[in-house]
């Protein structure tokens, strides 16, 4: 007789399609995450002649909303690279003279599952978080982009 097992207890489809469905949907939500990533790194923002932070939030229903500390000019053009509505991108004011708190996530790479929901929290939150999977590209010097990146 054979005996089929799952995560080291008897099989069971419900549980496997749960598995299945909750796998999708975080590989798409981390697709989401880097395409806005990456639109937004591409694009200056016409009012500050800098790069705009670009904030995604994970909402209920497995649903995102996209914020930045960009102008309102600079949501429109990373909607319009995103393919998305207008509005679906808020700008979010930055009061003047204000300084954000900075982070620096330091980790092994191992940790880097554990380490990523913490940065995307503390980005949600308002603070700034230097993450080298979002600030360090192939070939980049780690030390470097950190003194660029802290220069702000």
């Amino acid at each position: 007789m054979a005996r089929i097992t799952y995560k080291g207890r008897p099989f069971n489809a419900k549980t496997l399609m749960k598995d299945i469905e909750k796998q999708g949907i975080e590989l798409g939500m981390q697709a989401i995450e880097a395409k806005a990533r990456g639109a937004a790194s591409s694009i200056v923002d016409p009012e500050t002649g800098t790069h705009a932070d670009i904030f995604v939030d994970r909402q209920p229903g497995n649903r995102v909303a996209l914020r930045t500390k960009g102008s309102p000019a600079f949501a429109r053009l990373l909607e319009k690279r995103l393919g998305v509505d207008a509005g679906e991108v808020e700008s979010v004011e930055v009061t003047a003279g204000a300084v954000a708190p900075k982070v620096y996530l330091a980790h092994a790479t191992e940790d880097k599952p554990m380490v990523r929901p913490v940065a995307e929290y503390l980005m949600a939150h308002g603070v700034e978080v230097w993450f080298d999977e979002w600030d360090i590209k192939a070939g980049d010097s780690r030390a470097r982009r950190w003194r660029v990146g802290s220069a702000g």
